[in-house]
């Protein structure tokens, strides 16, 4: 009864905090690489980043985080939370951010802020990835979920009326699909999805199946969604022709942001008392790239760290010293966005105009 107690003045604290200026006690985050803190170091997958020159910017250094600092959810974590509520956590479990549900060390209390299940690789298709051996597709990462809240429904001593609030107020953050491309649809040498479909029925299979898993989400309790678009994946360092964007990557991912936007539209209708909002990341990431120069890049067409191209085309080699003007790189390796563009990402769709994320931002759905 007084660890019962505990959880509850920790979780009443966390909404306390939050209310100073948004509502949101926890925040948990699905995903692939643009989104993964350090899942898959405790997985048998080769899709890894522990190791320097990955996370030169971060504080804790290598953590598994695909970019040399912050991920945009580390900072949409930050900005939702507050900086009291931050140091509040930090100080309380030692969790500046959701930690990684894969770590055995997380458990108990420390869930109550959030979890992040993102799989460097992973998709929204099972299959997907498989090249790497056993990244955590978006169906498992919603198990885990589930997992986590049936063990915060025992902290809260099974009350239901503490259990339903909280999951009320919560946000799910979800970032994925680039992978089903990458690693699946155009990667003919592995997978048949290229000769099974069109560009548009691809899309419309993959934005399907996210509204399965939304779906899922929502029966739990969860009505806070932000759900991102894919950025201009055909403009990475790892797609380019010559110095110019795929233009055919790129028409792929337009009818999956399309579709994707058209869902979170129905959802919303059909959802009662949910709130999705979609996050336009192609259309913040293609204005930097169009004019980097007023947000600071320089460099837009490669990636700051040493890439071996004849190997695995993306990821930094290990031991390798990156660029030392970070800040001007638009991408860390051939596929990942360096802190610079993350913060840029997290800023405007915390805070941005319905073109940045649509139909609110997450500031103002946080606080309702």
């Amino acid at each position: 009864m007084g660890f019962l107690y505990v959880v509850l003045i920790i979780y009443a604290t966390l909404v306390g905090k939050a209310s100073e200026s948004v509502s949101a006690p926890a925040m948990f985050v699905f995903g692939d690489s643009l989104a993964d803190s350090g899942n898959n170091n405790y997985i048998p997958t080769l899709a890894k980043s522990n190791y320097p020159p990955y996370g030169i910017d971060f504080p804790q250094g290598p953590t598994g985080r695909f970019s040399n600092g912050k991920l945009a959810v580390d900072l949409i974590d930050h900005y939702i939370k507050g900086r009291i509520t931050l140091c509040f956590v930090a100080e309380l479990l030692g969790l500046p951010y959701p930690p990684p549900y894969s770590d055995p060390s997380t458990n108990g209390p420390q869930m109550l802020p959030g979890v992040n299940y993102a799989s460097a690789a992973s998709g929204i298709l099972d299959d997907t990835g498989k090249q790497y051996m056993g990244p955590i597709p978006l169906s498992k990462q919603i198990n885990n979920f589930r997992e986590t809240a049936s063990r915060i429904f025992g902290l809260f001593g099974q009350n239901v009326t503490a259990m339903n609030d909280y999951m009320s107020r919560v946000l799910v953050i979800m970032s994925v699909g680039s992978n089903d491309y990458l690693n699946n649809y155009l990667r003919p040498d592995l997978y048949t999805t290229s000769t099974q479909y069109s560009p548009l029925a691809f899309s419309n299979l993959l934005v399907q199946q996210i509204g399965q898993q939304l779906l899922a989400l929502y029966n739990t309790g969860v009505r806070r969604f932000v759900v991102y678009s894919l950025g201009p994946i055909g403009c990475t360092p790892n797609q380019l022709v010559g110095q110019n964007c795929n233009d055919r990557v790129n028409q792929m991912v337009v009818l999956f942001n399309s579709a994707l936007r058209s869902l979170i539209i129905d959802l919303n209708l059909h959802f009662p008392g949910a709130n999705l909002a979609y996050g336009d990341v192609y259309g913040i990431v293609s204005d930097v790239l169009i004019n980097p120069t007023p947000y600071g890049f320089s460099v837009s067409i490669q990636g700051c760290c040493g890439v071996d191209t004849g190997r695995v085309q993306w990821n930094c080699i290990a031991g390798i010293a990156p660029c030392s003007n970070r800040n001007a790189y638009v991408f860390w390796d051939s596929l990942h966005p360096t802190e610079a563009l993350n913060r840029i990402i997290a800023q405007r769709s915390y805070a941005g105009p319905q073109s940045d994320i649509y139909p609110f931002n997450i500031q103002q759905l946080a606080s309702q």
